[in-house]
């Protein structure tokens, strides 16, 4: 008869056991040391635990209530260049893209026909002068034998009636003479502003006729804003309300304006009031470039506090103040307002100079014992 003999081999599970006993039973002595010796939880002498902390003195700070946005910028004036008469463009002055100041010449249209028409009326002009002038010395005669009865009061009105013709067509003369000027002044095109030329859209030897686009041109000095924003602060912005801008792409790259307009209807597909703020060109600020706004609602003193000294509970939000024994504090119930990083505006609750929890803050209850120092950067936290 065979005998199967067991196997004594312990299991891979009895070996895991047996190796968390022998590790238990080497860790077991320096956990009961540990808890002999001092930690950051020091027993008071009821045997409760006090707590670290670190504490701020509570100061005023200015509060910036802001809302960012994304406008753009754009010029102030653009002016849509067009002829006002008909010709040929004979000379181009300008390209896209290059400065002008107002009065420079932009192009040039075939003169020759305007000028004669300047010339015939400056003709015409001169014939009614000197038909005028003979009148006036005929009147003037009429005027002498009526007085001595050597014509008759109708040869006398014929005569005053002759003069006045002919001023009145001297009159048509000087204003035909003053058209034709203006129409030999406009073949030549010049700017009504300084700028930039945005674009060109004629040629030499093309012809334009009135009305026809010939340049279109950009004011690049004097610039504004657009800033959309939502139409809930439409109540709290007015024409005193200070811009920040930070432009993407030019040079300075921040510029401190202020809403000089804003639109009167508020933008039905988007649900946002437009603000225009007018900007003198800083340096290389460029038309059509995004900007970043920051939008001061509000600037007010009120008491600042690291954002961690702040703790919601059930009731509400509260802070803790250290009391005067320096070794318990007292749970007080506050109001929030702006957040700034890592800091919030306290509304109410806390006077300036009490010192608050900061570090370990979220540990406490009212009355809790604390063993508190002042936190290092509790001075530079307040400037």
């Amino acid at each position: 008869m065979t005998y199967l003999q067991p196997d004594l081999k312990p299991s891979p599970r009895q070996n895991q056991l047996q190796r968390l006993s022998l590790l238990l039973a080497l860790c077991l002595p320096l956990i009961l040391l540990s808890g002999c010796g001092d930690d950051d939880a020091e027993d008071n002498d009821q045997g409760r635990p006090s707590i670290a902390v670190t504490w701020t003195a509570a100061s005023e700070q200015q509060v910036r209530e802001t809302r960012n946005a994304v406008g753009s910028i754009e010029p102030l004036s653009a002016p849509f260049i067009a002829a006002e008469i008909s010709g040929i463009i004979t000379t181009i002055k300008v390209d896209e893209g290059d400065e002008i100041e107002q009065g420079d010449l932009l192009a040039e249209i075939e003169a020759d026909d305007y000028r004669d028409e300047r010339d015939s009326a400056a003709a015409d002009v001169a014939r009614l002068t000197a038909q005028v002038g003979v009148q006036e010395r005929n009147v003037r005669r009429a005027q002498e034998l009526y007085a001595d009865d050597h014509i008759s009061a109708d040869e006398l009105d014929n005569a005053e009636a002759d003069l006045e013709s002919r001023e009145q067509e001297l009159t048509a003369a000087l204003a035909n003479l003053r058209r034709a000027e203006r129409n030999l002044e406009r073949t030549r095109i010049r700017s009504g502003i300084d700028g930039a030329v945005s674009e060109r859209h004629v040629s030499a030897g093309d012809y334009a006729a009135a009305g026809d686009p010939l340049f279109d041109l950009t004011d690049t000095h004097n610039l504004k804003a657009r800033i959309p924003v939502s139409e809930r602060l439409a109540q709290h912005i007015d024409s005193q309300t200070q811009l920040q801008l930070r432009n993407r792409s030019g040079s300075p790259s921040e510029y401190s304006a202020t809403v000089t307009n804003m639109r009167p209807n508020i933008s039905p597909r988007t649900r946002s009031l437009h603000l225009l703020a007018a900007i003198d060109n800083p340096g290389d600020w460029r038309p059509g470039a995004s900007i970043d706004a920051e939008v001061v609602l509000d600037v007010r003193e009120q008491i600042v506090l690291p954002t961690q000294s702040v703790v919601r509970r059930p009731a509400g939000e509260v802070v803790f103040i250290l009391d005067d024994d320096e070794q318990t504090v007292t749970e007080r119930s506050v109001e929030t307002g702006t957040r700034m990083g890592d800091r919030i505006e306290i509304s109410s609750g806390v006077e300036s100079g009490e010192r608050v929890v900061v570090d370990g803050a979220g540990f406490l209850t009212d009355g809790a014992e604390v063993r508190a120092e002042e936190r290092e950067d509790s001075e530079s936290a307040t400037e």
